[in-house]
């Protein structure tokens, strides 16, 4: 008689404590189901919108969520997410790392800037110094120079390939030119700023060294 009571308060307290969102999710019973978690209220709409996503990504990608109970996919979408925050931050620090390492190797400043006309076409002009920190000669290399304000903010952001070689431990300068477009903001902020009022950010790619060896 005693294990007959418990066994009838162990059923009732499972049930109780069920909710919509212990259900297994089926195509067929989803859109009732999806009622039923809303009416029911302990949802938060940040697990909804996971909930949503997660399925029309399951859709999408022909994978069976069947059998699994909506806490259970909640649960699974969020994980996934989590490993991909981890991943993304993973991949910032390890940029983050690189252009360390090779700013170090191949340091760039900006020592001039202009602005000319040449064959009815307006140009700014930018004067690179390059240093080869390193024990080998480079022979070629390319990255991004962001060309920013004192608030950090980039005004303009240049792509570099460079293949003219720097012997170990000296310096090569340059002056390159882009269009110039009086009608593109960041051209007319760029022409008007004082060489001190700005600072470049050097983002390395690829370095090339003349033994064959580079560095990414």
């Amino acid at each position: 008689m005693r294990k007959s009571l418990l066994l009838i308060l162990t059923i009732v307290i499972s049930f109780s404590c069920s909710t919509p969102l212990d259900k297994k999710y089926s195509d067929e019973t989803f859109e009732a189901d999806l009622k039923e978690i809303k009416e029911d209220g302990k949802l938060s709409e940040d697990d909804a919108m996971t909930l949503a996503g997660w399925i029309v990504r399951a859709k999408l990608k022909g994978e069976n969520l069947e059998g699994k109970s909506y806490n259970e996919i909640i649960k699974e979408a969020k994980n996934y997410k989590k490993e991909q925050e981890l991943l993304t931050e993973k991949a910032k620090l390890e940029e983050v790392e690189k252009r360390q390492r090779m700013g170090q190797v191949l340091i760039v400043a900006l020592y001039d800037k202009g602005y000319e006309k040449y064959d009815y076409k307006d140009y700014l002009t930018y004067s690179f110094a390059f240093e080869n920190k390193s024990n080998k000669d480079i022979r070629a290399f390319k990255g991004t120079i962001s060309i920013q304000d004192l608030f950090n903010s980039e005004i303009k952001s240049i792509s570099l390939t460079i293949d003219d070689p720097i012997n170990a431990g000296s310096v090569f300068k340059g002056t390159y030119t882009t269009d110039y477009n009086q009608f593109r903001d960041e051209d007319v902020r760029l022409r008007n700023k004082d060489l001190e009022d700005i600072k470049v950010v050097w983002t390395p790619e690829k370095i090339l060294f003349a033994d064959g060896t580079s560095m990414e």
